[in-house]
C-alpha cells in the first residue's frame, strides 16, 4: 500500500474536479464515466505521475471529447458534489492501493458510489474503503496482485 502523499493529493483532487466538470456536458453521469474509463486520460492518470498531466480540468474533457466526440445521449446526472467525491476516492483508492482505475470501478460500480454519497462523503477516506469492502463482500486482499493469483489458481484446481 502507497501512502498517500502529495502527488496522490494533487491527482485525487485533478479528478474529482474533472467528474464534477463532466456535470456540464450534455451526456448523462454513465456516458462520462464509460467514456473516461476507456480515455487515453485515464491511462496517463494511473501511471500516477501529476508530472505527465497538466492538471488543467478543461483539458481534460476537452482531450475525452476530441477521443470520443461530443454526444447529448443520455439524461441521468448525478451531482455536481457526488461526482466530485466518486472521482476523488476513485483515484484514492487507486493511488493507495496501487491498481488500475477500471479495477477499483469494477468492484464499486458508479451507481453505488452515487448510493453511498451522502453517507460517505464526510467520512475518512480509508474508512470509506473499509465499508465499500464490507458492503461488497470483499477485503483488503482483493487490491493484493498475488493474492488474487493464487485464488485465480485455486479456482482452476491446479493449487
Amino acid at each position: 500500500m502507497r501512502k498517500f502523499d502529495h502527488n496522490g493529493l494533487l491527482l485525487a483532487e485533478y479528478q474529482g474536479k474533472l467528474f464534477e466538470k463532466s456535470y456540464d456536458l450534455k451526456c448523462s453521469t454513465g456516458i462520462f464515466i464509460r467514456r473516461f474509463i476507456h480515455s487515453n486520460l485515464l491511462n496517463t492518470l494511473d501511471s500516477n505521475n501529476p508530472a505527465l498531466l497538466s492538471l488543467d480540468v478543461n483539458e481534460g474533457i476537452s482531450s475525452i471529447i476530441e477521443q470520443f466526440g461530443d454526444t447529448d445521449y443520455g439524461k441521468t446526472k448525478y451531482s455536481k458534489s457526488a461526482l466530485f467525491w466518486i472521482g476523488y476516492i476513485y483515484r484514492y483508492i487507486s493511488y493507495t492501493r496501487e491498481v488500475s482505475t477500471r479495477f477499483v470501478m469494477d468492484l464499486f460500480a458508479y451507481k453505488q458510489m452515487n448510493d453511498v454519497y451522502y453517507t460517505f462523503h464526510t467520512q475518512d477516506p480509508e474508512w470509506c474503503i473499509a465499508s465499500l469492502l464490507d458492503i461488497s463482500g470483499l477485503d483488503e486482499n482483493i487490491f493484493d496482485n498475488n493474492f488474487r493469483l493464487k485464488e485465480a489458481i485455486k479456482e482452476k484446481g491446479t493449487y
